[in-house]
């Protein structure tokens, strides 16, 4: 319990030092309600790179991923649909725990701003593990604040 605490402490303090953070419901390797420290920055116009690091209670331990997504804002091309990030990318991810995993990571979600710093987001992701390490994936619905 106390290795549970002090990881929530730390990965609040960095999301925190990050100003983002990223409450989500998930199934699959990250199975119940994860806190997650997401820090997001736009590369270009629809490019944005994100680093996550999450509590996953089914494995138990700490899902890490870097990846690079393709987010338009689909008011660009349809004013009536501004606020819509439809998004799809990947990258590294892995798995820090009992069953730890390393592999290239596949992300696809849809996110809806609420305002500029708060979005609603379902996410689905495919960690496909390298050499022997398992294959995991994780569905997720949450919320963004930046």
């Amino acid at each position: 319990m106390k290795r549970f605490l002090l990881a929530t402490i730390a990965l609040l303090g960095l999301a925190t030092a990050q100003s983002a953070i990223q409450m989500r419901f998930g199934y699959g390797e990250g199975l119940g309600l994860t806190f997650g420290a997401g820090v997001e920055s736009r590369l270009r116009q629809n490019l944005s790179g994100r680093l996550l690091a999450e509590l996953a209670p089914a494995a138990p331990g700490v899902a890490l991923e870097a990846s690079l997504l393709f987010k338009p804002d689909l008011g660009q091309y349809d004013p009536t649909l501004r606020g819509l990030l439809p998004y799809f990318g990947g990258g590294l991810s892995g798995l820090l725990g009992e069953q730890s995993t390393a592999g290239v990571s596949f992300s696809a979600g849809l996110e809806g701003l609420l305002d500029p710093y708060t979005g609603l987001f379902a996410e689905a992701t495919y960690v496909y593990g390298f050499a022997g390490f398992p294959k995991v994936w994780r569905l997720g619905l949450g919320v963004n604040f930046r």
